[in-house]
């Protein structure tokens, strides 16, 4: 009788757990053919199977998850991430998820249930290179920066100097966020003061105008002094640009940062590209036509309405 019951005690083999110790997901877990997958690979290929669209029902739900970013969307993107670049790498093996499980795994019922609770529900709380740079992140990213190696003098020069007035970390009051902005202020004037050329000038606003958008982050700007701040930069910024319209670079960089600043600290852009002279606006117009369908690409909605309302703004005088 003993021996009966301690029989229907152990697990069947499809219940019986296959790791050894605890994974948090980004793990290695198998590489095939020098191409590596992790545990976060492992448990939404276990649940592809159960899928009959495998993987593209997985990422369709994640891409419902994103589109409402009140509803974990960031762990929802981070997910969708994995999943996207999961797919590519299948691809370059031409493998399919039942090629990549063995046969103990396929069948398992313990490795379901753990991709189901890690994938649905726990959210990628450690995550791959690929959750973390998701095309979201990626695009906001070279919005605030990413064209500035481009620009006769790189904005990148005099960014360091403003950005060490806050540092990376702490959070600021209204009333400190008065004080810091007075310290943000003279510190713009007194490298304007020192700036040679109408360039260094035009650089030196840019950084200004990532900087404080950064700075959002950690300040209580309940009085608007940042953001007074960043509009005499901005202002000073679209009036340089306007004379210099047709550097390469400055029109997509700015197009950029119009499209994924949410702060609503950028007020004259709209204007400025209803100004523009007939040879750059057609510039900024095929500066949009590449924007755009990445954005569409991505299902970034948002962002995506945004760059069409600037195509408007860009093409309005012009009837």
């Amino acid at each position: 009788m003993k021996d009966d019951a301690r029989a229907r005690r152990l697990p069947r083999p499809a219940e019986r757990p296959l790791d050894d110790g605890v994974r948090y997901g980004p793990e290695t877990w198998r590489e095939i053919d020098g191409v590596a997958f992790c545990h976060w690979d492992r448990w939404l290929l276990r649940l592809a199977l159960e899928e009959p669209r495998g993987l593209d029902a997985i990422a369709r739900e994640f891409r419902a998850r994103a589109a409402n970013r009140g509803v974990r969307g960031d762990a929802a993107e981070a997910m969708l991430a994995q999943v996207v670049d999961l797919r590519g790498r299948l691809e370059r093996l031409a493998r399919t998820p039942a090629g990549v499980l063995d046969a103990e795994e396929q069948a398992s019922e313990w490795l379901l249930k753990k991709a189901w609770k890690r994938v649905w529900h726990s959210g990628p709380s450690h995550r791959t290179d690929a959750m973390r740079n998701t095309p979201r992140r990626r695009l906001e990213a070279r919005a605030l920066r990413g064209h500035w190696p481009r620009f006769p003098v790189s904005p990148a020069r005099f960014e360091p100097e403003l950005r060490s007035l806050v540092g990376s970390d702490g959070y600021y009051d209204h009333r400190a966020t008065d004080l810091l902005a007075s310290f943000v202020e003279s510190q713009i004037d007194l490298l304007e003061a020192r700036a040679a050329s109408d360039l260094e000038r035009l650089a030196l606003h840019r950084a200004a105008m990532t900087a404080i958008i950064e700075m959002m982050d950690q300040v209580d700007d309940s009085f608007a002094r940042m953001g007074d701040v960043f509009a005499v930069s901005e202002r000073a910024y679209l009036g340089l640009a306007h004379d210099h319209a047709g550097l390469d670079g400055l029109l997509r960089d700015l197009l950029e940062l119009a499209v994924w600043e949410d702060h609503g600290l950028l007020r004259g852009v709209d204007g400025f590209l209803g100004a523009l002279q007939e040879e750059h606006a057609n510039l900024a117009v095929r500066e949009l036509a590449a924007i755009i369908p990445e954005l569409r690409r991505e299902r970034l909605e948002y962002q995506l309405a945004c760059a069409l309302a600037l195509r408007r703004a860009v093409l309005a005088p012009w009837g």
